[in-house]
């Protein structure tokens, strides 16, 4: 097992570095950038086309899951800066190097929007979305030791950016001398999209305080996409929206539009069931419409549709109502689908569609990725998104069924599980340092490597 020691973050004075102006060619998982006076915005839709989508999910979209900055470099540090563009939002940081996992690092919110409990969720999002147009203050990371000091040949770095907070990256920095190439990412493309489980953030992206439990992915780098694509050995675009997963057009497009794409999954109906955006005599409708319009520039990439993972007793046969939280629910309102519906109708979706000759199109239920047995081990501790050992395990889950020996997507990248992962076992133990820098203790993946 290797042993690759955590970053140090140093101050500027301590070590002599150069800037480098970063270009387009060195975002990955992002679908475009946006040009800032001092610096640049990944986005994960079209920023030209931004008046097309919801406001609601431009906010979301904001937030950088799976993106990184992906580069080729002998360099031994690097240092980025970044504006935050929303103050109640941790933003944190993982580094990779040679595709090892080197270190991350993690910034409390600049003003924290604090929760006594879960019931007071609805009662604060007004507040939130208030804050989500303020700015704050300029962060800088240093990354020093993020490669051997004893060999400093060229490495391929990704360093992902924070997945909840938006943020422009005003500068990046280098060793003095250091070379930059870019590093385009030879491995097939997989695209996903669905909600917050995507996305990798739960109420603690916003909220913070003891009654907020956790419902987060543990860092960028550890939301179950994120994880079933370095099992898989895929290169990752992440199109979960928190909050946002409707089945618009505009993000449907967007998917069509795309270039280069191996594989596509669509992970579909939480969201709709919370806010009643859709109902029972629309929800399969709008399905199909979705799917007809990322057809219509994919017609032959393998597409995988899930449905919703498990959620708590109201949501298997309950329907939508005014709380996304409350713990009892009025009566159910036939005109809307409970989750049981859900996957009833997308399964029934997904039949015709192969019937009527689509033959690159598969169903999974998610109650294969995250079921009521996690539930009752702990795993969904505010009772709608994973725990950060959750989120480890969907991924893992993930990526045998859709890219193990008889996977529904690119079958072969895995080898068979040996044994189904047992729950609690999913993920190990982490710690955050004084610095700010959090260090895994346990192993990360299959890859076999840890952190200290």
């Amino acid at each position: 097992e290797t042993t690759i020691h955590a970053a140090k973050v140093r101050h500027a004075e301590e070590c002599t570095m150069r800037d480098v102006r970063l270009e387009d060619l060195h975002f990955d998982g992002c679908v475009s950038t946006q040009q800032h006076p001092d610096g640049v915005q990944p986005w994960r839709l079209p920023v030209k086309d931004v008046e097309l989508f919801h406001p609601d999910l431009v906010r979301s979209a904001g937030g950088a899951s799976g993106v990184r900055i992906r580069f080729r470099s002998d360099t031994g540090s690097l240092r980025l800066r970044v504006r935050r563009l929303r103050t109640y939002c941790r933003y944190d940081y993982d580094l990779f190097v040679d595709g090892a996992f080197v270190a991350s690092h993690v910034e409390d919110p600049e003003h924290p929007i604090a929760l006594a409990g879960l019931s007071e969720v609805p009662l604060r999002f007004p507040e939130a979305m208030a804050r989500a147009g303020d700015e704050g203050s300029e962060l800088m990371i240093t990354f020093g030791d993020a490669a051997p000091a004893a060999s400093r040949e060229e490495r391929v770095f990704e360093l992902w950016l924070s997945t909840a907070g938006p943020q422009v990256v005003t500068g990046f920095w280098l060793d003095e001398g250091a070379s930059l190439a870019p590093a385009p990412d030879p491995r097939p493309l997989w695209v996903t999209h669905g909600s917050s489980i995507s996305h990798g953030t739960g109420f603690d992206a916003i909220f913070s305080g003891p009654g907020c439990p956790a419902g987060s992915a543990r860092s960028p780098s550890r939301s179950w996409p994120a994880v079933a694509a370095r099992e898989a050995g895929l290169n990752l675009l992440n199109l979960g929206y928190s909050g946002q997963c409707h089945l618009d057009q505009a993000v449907a497009r967007t998917i069509r539009d795309l270039d280069g794409v191996a594989a596509i999954s669509l992970k579909l109906g939480i969201n709709v069931h919370n806010y009643g955006s859709l109902s029972l005599r629309s929800f399969a409708q709008a399905a199909l419409g979705f799917l007809a319009t990322v057809r219509d520039g994919h017609p032959t990439v393998p597409l995988l549709v899930l449905s919703p993972v498990h959620g708590s007793g109201w949501r298997e046969d309950g329907s939508c109502s005014a709380l996304i939280v409350a713990p009892d629910r009025e009566a159910v309102d036939p005109r809307y689908p409970t989750l049981s519906q859900m996957r009833t109708e997308l399964e029934r979706v997904v039949g015709l569609l192969q019937r009527r000759g689509d033959d690159r199109i598969a169903y999974a239920s998610g109650l294969d990725l995250f079921g009521p047995d996690d539930f009752a081990a702990g795993l969904a501790p505010d009772q709608l998104h994973p725990s950060p050992d959750g989120y480890e395990l969907m991924g893992q889950r993930f990526a045998q069924l859709a890219f193990g020996p008889r996977g529904r997507l690119l079958p072969g990248r895995l080898p068979p599980a040996p044994t189904a992962v047992p729950a609690k076992a999913a993920a190990g133990a982490w710690r955050t340092s004084s610095s700010g820098a959090a260090v895994a203790t346990a192993a990360l993946g299959r890859r076999g490597f840890r952190c200290l």
